[in-house]
């Protein structure tokens, strides 16, 4: 049902009278301040900048702004619409006559800040709810006129279109209900007149639900209107899966969470559009070839790390994850993916390790570390949503109500945490015999832990757990997900090998069997291969699957003329693109995600931290207290020394 998802092409025909309607406004017959302070034929240089964090959406209507006002003007895009930007970050440039860019100011941001802070809003609440099946959709409460430009912002921060206008799906609400005089006779006049439409029909309580139930054919949706959170899970155990539920009313960030968890399949909410906060940006306008009067550019940022680098020698290695930014991988000493740059950690004799990734990472360097060594991040608060879905406390709880239902956990159950994991739960992992894993050697490490006890506790991320034992040939039967709010029967948890912690990563999480569906459709030479911490219906689609290191490694060894779309984070998809040019690399998804915590660390805060190092200062370091350290370096050696 969710099938009108305006393409570029029809963002920019929606956007043309918008553009032509806002230009007349705004500027009319000429801008009078510029036309008479700037020369006719000065060239101005024009930097578009974010203020605050968020998704950019509006790219190309930006574009066509500046093409409207003036042909001559050039705009040079230096983020992807539906990326995740920082404060400060350069989100593009433009370069040409100086009053035509001063005029088109005004107007590009409008636009830009508005699409900016939908995509902005829907990303919350996507993040919000990555650990269930719940989708985010919009609504039709948009600005008129600007519904195409709200609804394709709304996919950009990774959301659902709902119907776009009342003539492509069968709504049938409280109103028309009332109208036509109850819930069997609206849909049957509804079905008569528009056979071929989808159709949804809205309900008010749990009698009116089993109304809608009970009708033949069964609906394609329905929609629960604002029922409290105890009415919808009734709702969803009643539905029994017949039929898609929808959630709607008072959606809020706050509460938006908590409605996924009543297990309904889609949340719509009409204050991504109807009541979004613009996202901050700012255009900086000077002359072209001005000296340096800013902040340094990333050229000259890059010349003062290497300078450092020379200095310091063999004293600094800098590890770059293959999802940080391309400007952060040239400077890197080493690339990889956890595994690779776990072991690099644990080999490297340098004095001071800066580690370009998130913070599970730097603490898998700090514990592996020699004595005297020091891991630095460039931003400390560069955390990772999986590894944040699970804590030491929920994880605690769960151990415990196994080994009341088992009798004695230890004996039976071995821990395995995710190296997306904070360092307290690897060490929960050493105190009880357990072990660390990566996407690349999760099957060995299931293999050796069933090898130990009969049973596997796996954390944090549920998917990379279910498609590895779903390789190992344990049936989905045998595998349970925790849940943190409910009590599990012992009877149930004693009939399961694999019990899976709720967890998801956000980025992955957002491909869905459609797709690789889509992809086929479009080109059936296209093989379609993705990482493991995507759901299972994904994985079974695919081709192939594999860890980072895997996908890479499958490109780099495939022929020539090659076509591979590719389900894993947007920066390493771009990249293999361009390293890989006798290959056609698509991403897989329509809107690629981005992981926004990977992108926390920038030049910027890179130069800070090497600069800091280099006046003998320790900035951002990465510390992990003994006594976690000890345990969870005992879990990871026991990694590291798999075969």
């Amino acid at each position: 049902m969710e099938t009108h998802t305006p393409s570029l092409e029809t963002l920019l025909a929606a956007a043309e009278p918008l553009i032509k309607l806002a230009i007349e406004e705004d500027i009319g017959p000429g801008d009078a301040t510029s036309l008479s302070t700037l020369p006719p034929d000065v060239e101005l240089a024009g930097r578009i900048v974010a203020k605050e964090p968020g998704v950019i959406a509006g790219l190309p209507v930006a574009e066509a702004v500046f093409c409207h006002v003036d042909p001559d003007i050039t705009f040079t895009p230096h983020v992807e619409d539906g990326q995740e930007v920082v404060s400060g970050e350069l989100i593009a440039e433009v370069v040409g006559p100086g009053r035509s860019l001063l005029a088109a100011e005004r107007t590009v941001l409008n636009f830009l800040q508005r699409m900016s802070g939908i995509a902005t809003q829907t990303r919350t609440m996507v993040d919000a709810v990555a650990t269930t099946d719940a989708r985010i959709l919009d609504t039709r409460k948009t600005i008129p006129g600007y519904r195409v430009l709200d609804k394709y912002a709304v996919r950009m921060g990774g959301g659902t279109n709902h119907r776009m206008s009342l003539n492509d799906m069968l709504l049938v609400k409280d109103n028309h209900i009332d109208g036509a005089g109850g819930i069997a006779q609206a849909v049957r006049g509804a079905r008569e007149r528009y056979p071929d439409l989808p159709i949804e029909v809205e309900v008010r309580n749990l009698r009116e639900l089993r109304q809608a139930l009970d009708l033949t054919p069964p609906l394609d949706r329905i929609l629960l209107d604002n029922m409290s959170l105890d009415q919808m899970k009734e709702a969803v155990v009643e539905t029994g899966g017949r039929v898609p539920l929808e959630a709607s009313g008072n959606v809020t960030p706050d509460r938006v969470a908590e409605i996924a968890a009543t297990g309904v399949a889609y949340i719509s909410a009409g204050s991504l559009t109807h009541s979004v906060t613009a996202l901050d940006l700012s255009m900086k306008i000077g002359p072209r070839q001005a000296g340096r009067t800013g902040p340094p550019t990333p050229e000259e940022l890059a010349a003062d790390i290497r300078a450092v680098k020379q200095r310091l020698g063999d004293r600094l290695v800098i590890l770059g994850h293959h999802y940080q930014r391309d400007e952060i991988i040239e400077l890197a000493d080493y690339r990889g993916d956890s595994l690779q740059l776990a072991r690099q950690a644990s080999q490297t004799d340098a004095e001071t390790i800066v580690f370009c990734g998130v913070h599970f990472m730097a603490e898998v360097a700090a514990i592996l570390a020699q004595p005297g060594q020091h891991v630095l991040i460039p931003d400390l608060t560069a955390g990772c949503y999986l590894a944040d879905t699970a804590s030491p406390k929920g994880v605690h709880a769960a151990w415990d109500a196994l080994d009341a239902a088992l009798g004695n956990a230890d004996e039976q159950v071995t821990p395995i945490t995710y190296v997306n994991s904070s360092a307290a739960l690897k060490a929960f992992c050493g105190r009880h015999g357990g072990i660390v894993c990566t996407s690349s050697n999760a099957e060995r490490v299931v293999r050796w832990a069933l090898s130990q006890r009969p049973r596997v506790f796996f954390f944090p991320d549920q998917h990379l757990g279910r498609n590895t034992a779903l390789s190992l040939g344990i049936p989905a039967s045998d595998m349970m997900v925790w849940n943190r709010f409910t009590p599990t029967a012992p009877e149930v948890i004693q009939s399961q090998r694999v019990i899976l912690w709720p967890g998801a990563c956000m980025v992955h999480q957002r491909f869905r069997p459609e797709h690789v569906e889509t992809v086929r459709q479009r080109n059936p030479a296209m093989r379609v291969i993705v990482h493991p911490e995507c759901k299972a219906e994904v994985v079974a689609l695919a081709d192939e699957s594999g860890s980072t290191s895997t996908i890479i490694h499958t490109i780099e060894s495939a022929e020539p003329g090659s076509q591979w779309a590719v389900g894993t984070e947007s920066r390493l998809v771009y990249r293999l693109q361009q390293e890989h040019p006798e290959q056609k690399i698509i991403p897989l998804a329509d809107v690629p995600p981005f992981c926004n915590t990977m992108g926390q660390i920038t030049l910027q805060n890179l130069a800070e931290v090497i600069a800091a190092l280099d006046r003998g200062e320790l900035m951002n370091e990465v510390t992990v207290d003994a006594e976690n350290s000890h345990w969870a370096r005992v879990a990871l050696n026991r990694m590291l020394e798999l075969p």
